[in-house]
C-alpha cells in the first residue's frame, strides 16, 4: 500500500504563502532544491487541488536556470498526477488526470492501489484526508522568516499527533522535518 505524503514549504509562523498569495519568500538554494528533487523522486503520485497545480504547472515548459532546477522540472514532468477541481475544464500539461473530487473514500482505494508514494499538496485538499487520518507522513521545509499572515499549511479540524522521523538542516537555515501521522491508518 502506498503511503500518502503532506509535503510543504512553509515560513516558520506556518504559513504557504504571504497575505498578498506570494511565497517568493522561500529559499531554494542548490542545497534544498537538491533535497527537494530527492523528496519528488520518492513519488509515484502527486495529488494537486487547483491554485497548487496552476503554480506547479510552471515546472512543465520550464528547463531551469540552475542543473538542480532543471533536474526537478524533469521529476515533475514525468510524475503523474491528479488536480481536483470544479472549475478547470482541461488538465494543461500530460500525464495529468482532472477529477471534480477525490473524497476520503477514493483516496483509501487509491492508496491500496498504488504502489508508490503519493503526494498530496495544497492545505484544503490534505486537511480532509488528514481529518480521516489517511496521511501517513507529513514533510515540511521551514524556511526561517515570519510572514505574520498567508495561508496556513494545516487547516484540519481535528488534532494530528506526529512523531519526528527525520530532521535535515540546511546552511541557508531552513530546516526540513519529516514527521509520521502517529493516527493515521
Amino acid at each position: 500500500m502506498a503511503k500518502l505524503v503532506f509535503e510543504m514549504m512553509i515560513s516558520l509562523d506556518g504559513y504557504i504563502n504571504d497575505a498578498q498569495g506570494d511565497f517568493d519568500w522561500g529559499h531554494i538554494d542548490a542545497e534544498v532544491h537538491g533535497h527537494a528533487n530527492e523528496e519528488g523522486r520518492r513519488c509515484g503520485l502527486a495529488v494537486y487541488g487547483r491554485r497548487m497545480y496552476e503554480t506547479m504547472a510552471f515546472w512543465q515548459t520550464y528547463r531551469g536556470d540552475t542543473p538542480f532546477e532543471a533536474e526537478y522540472a524533469e521529476i515533475w514532468r514525468q510524475t503523474d498526477k491528479i488536480v481536483v477541481s470544479k472549475t478547470l475544464t482541461e488538465p494543461k500539461t500530460p500525464r495529468t488526470k482532472l477529477v471534480t473530487s477525490l473524497n476520503v473514500d477514493a483516496m483509501r482505494d487509491l492508496k491500496a492501489q498504488t504502489g508508490r508514494n503519493i503526494f498530496v499538496s495544497g492545505p484544503t485538499l490534505a486537511a480532509d484526508y488528514l481529518d480521516a487520518g489517511l496521511v501517513d507522513q507529513i514533510g515540511i521545509y521551514y524556511v526561517p522568516i515570519a510572514v505574520g499572515d498567508g495561508t496556513p499549511m494545516f487547516q484540519t479540524r481535528n488534532k494530528v499527533k506526529l512523531a519526528r522521523t527525520e530532521e535535515v538542516p540546511f546552511t541557508n537555515g531552513t530546516v526540513f522535518i519529516r514527521y509520521d501521522v502517529l493516527n493515521g491508518s
